[in-house]
Parts: C-alpha cells; structure tokens; sequence
C-alpha cells in the first residue's frame, strides 16, 4: 500500500526491454570464433550479494550460439513460472572489456520485479529463470548482437559484438504457506476467506477499538532475512479500515504481488516491518498519521480520522 495507493516499481533498464530500433552500425567488440563462455571467469559471493567477478581471460560468444545457463546456487524457494512475477537483483558484465557495466547493488540500489510474461521483454533475459528456483543464483551468457541488434547498448558500454554475462538473484516471491486462521485473537480481526481460502475481508466484531498508536503482530514468522528500511519488497495483502465492512484494497484475489521499496509504502509499513523476516505474515493496525494523515484518502473512502489495518504476506524482499 503505497502513500498513493499504489505506486509502480521504477521502471526496468533499456537492458531488458526488446530494442525499438536497429542500426546498421560498425561492429564493436567482435570476439574469435571459439565460444569460452562461463569458462572465462568466475563468480563468487551469497545470494542477495553483489557478485564477486574475476575474469581469467577475455570472453567469446558466438553470434549465433544459445545462451549458456549455469545455476550456481540452487535456491529453496517454489519454482518460478513463465508467469510469475519475480524480484531479482542481477549484475551485468562485458566479456571483451571483462568489466562490469551495471548491477543493481551498486548503481540503482534496489531490485526490480520483472514480469515474465511481458511480451516486451527479451527471451535472454526471461526465459533462464523460468524453472529456476526462488533463492537462487543464475549465470547466463550470449552474445549482445542477439538482444541488441546491431545497436548494441552504448549506454552500458556494450557493442553489438560483445559477449554479455549477467547474474541473477531471485529474491522472490516466496510461499507464506501456513493455511489462514479465521478466528483473530486479542486485537486482531477475524477472517473471511474466500472459496480458495484466501482472505476478502476482515471482521471487527467483539475486538477492541484502536489505541492511537501503531501495532503489529505477527502470525507466521519466516526464515527469510529481516526487512530493513533500504529494502524492496513483495507482498500480498488485505487492507480495511477499523469497524468497515468491506476491505479498501487488497491482491489475495490476484495473481501478482505488491512490489515496492518499503521506503515509498505508508509510514505504518515502514516501520511495522523493518526487522520482519521474509516469509512471515502480519497484521498492522496503523493510525492515521502514520497512514494517509488528517486528509485521508476519499478516493479509497478513508478519513482523516481513520485506524487501517493490513494483513500482510511478505514473499520477497532485497
């Protein structure tokens, strides 16, 4: 739940969209005809890391060659499909300069969720994690002239020749996969699940009015690493506002995930979820100046005066 209701995710680098154009340029870059691959260096470091890369001799890749797959860490996550949604961090090199030209820990701070079922992004990109599982790292090479055309990407400093490697992480989503309770206990609302057992709507009878202050319990608590305030994260949610009959958001009934840096959610988030681990699933009462203010928020019928509370899956984070 953003400050907006929603906010969408920056949107992903030039590198992954399929090219709009195609120049017919001078090729830059060109390797030897032999295809080393992976071979020519090697990669190192934990998943959620930025990758340690040292590169034992320049890099060739054929034109026409497939890409070259290699899983380095096998993740502990559900298997990702070619409709998922997944988070990853991925760092992206250059085989002929055996140099970084982009990674998403060092330049841009924060994953990004990648939609493997956009027609407009690049097989090379998508099709590798696809069977992958969520937790894992993945190295793929291939030469640029495939993706790129023969445009190349100057502003990665990749010509159209160039072998590319890039190393995924995949964040998430991850399965909160304890079954929901109906009945809420002390201040938390009871549940109405629907016919797949996913909740639509929260009730508040014979629990207690709101304090005033922020609360937070935690019903299921995962063994993903704690969420800090410089992550970005995936969730499923439900939220309504205290004594409401009907919920004023939510996505149990959609396949895609909520994904945001957790610092551009409502403040309540922010700090409700810092030091949550991953996997875990919480309920937040959250007061208004720690929601959307005195203003409120007439488009989703919530006052200035207005409690909200949020049950909340959090299925990937980095």
């Amino acid at each position: 739940m953003s400050r907006h209701l929603r906010r969408p995710l920056a949107v992903l680098l030039p590198l992954l969209l399929a090219p709009t154009l195609v120049s017919c340029g001078e090729e830059v870059g060109a390797q030897g005809e032999t295809s080393e691959g992976l071979s020519a260096l090697s990669i190192e470091g934990d998943v959620g890391t930025d990758p340690d890369v040292t590169w034992s001799s320049a890099m060739s890749f054929d034109a026409d060659a497939d890409p070259e797959v290699e899983t380095l860490v096998e993740g502990d996550g559900p298997e990702v499909t070619a409709e998922d949604t997944v988070l990853v961090n991925y760092w992206v090199g250059n085989g002929y300069t055996e140099s970084q030209s982009f990674s998403t820990y060092t330049d841009d701070g924060a994953p990004q969720a990648l939609d493997l079922s956009a027609e407009d992004l690049v097989p090379v990109f998508t099709d590798p994690l696809v069977g992958q599982t969520v937790g894992s790292r993945v190295a793929v090479a291939f030469n640029a002239e495939e993706p790129f055309g023969g445009a190349g990407s100057p502003a990665l400093g990749i010509g159209n020749q160039d072998p590319v490697v890039i190393v995924f992480d995949i964040m998430g989503p991850y399965d909160v996969s304890e079954p929901y309770e109906t009945e809420g206990a002390a201040w938390t609302p009871d549940l109405v699940l629907d016919e797949d057992g996913n909740p639509e709507a929260m009730r508040f009878k014979g629990r207690p009015r709101p304090t005033g202050e922020l609360r937070s319990q935690t019903l299921v608590e995962g063994d993903g690493p704690a969420l800090t305030a410089d992550d970005t994260v995936q969730v499923k949610y439900l939220g309504q506002v205290y004594a409401k009959a009907k919920p004023f958001d939510g996505n149990y009934d959609k396949p895609d995930v909520l994904t945001s840096p957790l610092s551009g959610l409502v403040e309540g988030w922010a700090q409700g979820l810092e030091g949550v681990p991953v996997g875990s699933r919480v309920v937040l009462a959250i007061p208004p100046e720690l929601g959307y203010g005195a203003e409120g928020n007439p488009d989703a019928g919530i006052k200035g005066t207005d409690t909200i509370y949020f049950l909340i899956d959090i299925v990937g984070a980095g």
